[in-house]
């Protein structure tokens, strides 16, 4: 072979190897300018949006001008979606970092653990996945010290003598759910209810049920355990994985069952630069939260109006077969209530939350958008069932209700 041929050969040889990696070619770009390019999306976002309601076109015929504003939203939106999938991450990296912690505790706790893994791919928020991995390594460690039996204790009851712990991570619309589960005795309603007494978090001759119980193992400082121990008992983990899940705008929901074992399901937002919110408004302010968590919107009739005590203002609406509190905003951050407008000539928004439905009246209903999520800071981060502000495009600025918080709060 002569020395052109080889060339050539070498050449078409690096050619095709060039080819081939170019099927699969990854840039290393530093979290920060992604991080900048979400902001600029914002500003984007809202630029548009300004340009679209800008009162300069009141009253102008522009025959083509809503369909070009129409294709300008949709384009905006994608560059929106195209940007948060930037900064995503496999959940499997977060989910690895697990198995080197999980042989620790098996050394800890002399018990035999098997962890599995499933929907490793799931990609989430860099953000998300930086912030949940403490969470995460208290609630494994939950699961190996509290729920897992011993070797000698799960074979006297016929399980496999090696505990399971499963990490899920799927994408259900437009949520991330994590998933925490074991195979393990499961949590210990007496011990738990016992506690929660002793601590005032619920009633002396309260029985409430299973899944309303479970929540006050995120009380801070709130635990079970006798004993402090490296692992556990110090009443900080659950609390730590509240208050993230809080940060994320996210939601916890556990299932136990006795024997059987204990699921901690995490759900958190794809997207936590970008809100898909309702928008309305109550006096003077703009509110949103978030579309998801609106179960309904309707003009009430007087029929469905009740008040529960004269002492207090309480009220209750009827929606269809259930009675639901009404929380009035001006009450709940304890401004003067003596002009408040009658409940029949507003608008009643219904959240669905945890701890139950909850109806909240308005004055004035907004559209549905898209808006850009910004953290409240100074002393607008004191304002109580916020999750930050949102930017509208009309250049105003609402406050986003925390549901779950809002609930928690209103009840009796």
């Amino acid at each position: 072979m002569s020395l052109t041929d080889s060339t050539q050969s070498g050449a078409s040889d690096s050619s095709e190897t060039l080819a081939a990696n170019t099927q699969g070619v990854f840039l290393r770009v530093q979290a920060d300018k992604v991080d900048r390019l979400m902001d600029l999306v914002g500003e984007l976002s809202l630029g548009v949006s300004e340009v679209i309601h800008s009162p300069d076109l009141v009253g102008l015929e522009l025959s083509e001008f809503e369909k070009s504003a129409h294709r300008l939203r949709m384009i905006v939106r994608e560059i929106q979606d195209a940007a948060a999938e930037l900064r995503q991450v496999s959940v499997g990296d977060v989910f690895r970092r697990m198995r080197r912690m999980v042989r620790e505790l098996e050394r800890q706790t002399g018990k035999k653990i098997e962890l599995a893994m499933v929907g490793e791919d799931t990609e989430i928020d860099k953000v998300v996945a930086d912030r949940l991995y403490e969470p995460l390594v208290h609630v494994l460690r939950n699961s190996a010290d509290h729920g897992l039996e011993s070797p000698a204790e799960r074979i006297a009851v016929g399980k496999p003598e090696t505990g399971r712990i499963t990490l899920i991570a799927a994408q259900l619309g437009g949520d991330i759910q994590i998933t925490v589960a074991d195979d393990g005795r499961g949590l210990h309603r007496e011990k738990i209810l016992a506690r929660a007494k002793e601590r005032g978090l619920v009633g002396v001759n309260e029985e409430p049920e299973d899944s309303n119980l479970w929540k006050v193992i995120f009380q801070p400082g709130f635990s079970t355990a006798e004993t402090v121990t490296n692992l556990s008992g110090r009443g900080v983990g659950m609390d730590v994985l509240n208050a993230t899940m809080k940060d994320l705008r996210g939601r916890i929901a556990v299932d136990s069952k006795a024997g059987k074992g204990t699921r901690v399901n995490l759900s958190i937002p794809l997207s936590l630069a970008f809100l898909d919110s309702l928008v309305m408004r109550i006096g003077r302010r703009l509110y949103a939260t978030p579309v998801d968590a609106v179960s309904e919107v309707f003009r009430p009739e007087s029929g469905q109006i009740s008040a529960v005590s004269a002492g207090n203002g309480a009220e209750m609406i009827q929606v269809r077969e259930h009675m639901v509190p009404v929380c009035r905003l001006q009450r709940f951050y304890g401004e003067d209530c003596r002009t408040l407008e009658p409940l029949d000539t507003l608008i009643i928004v219904v959240f669905k939350t945890s701890f139950g439905q909850i109806g909240l009246p308005v004055d004035e209903m907004y559209d549905q958008q898209q808006v850009v999520m910004k953290p409240l800071q100074g002393q607008l981060g004191s304002i109580r069932a916020s999750l930050g502000c949102a930017l509208l495009g009309t250049g105003e600025i609402a406050v986003v209700l925390d549901c779950e918080e809002l609930a928690r709060r209103s009840r009796p």
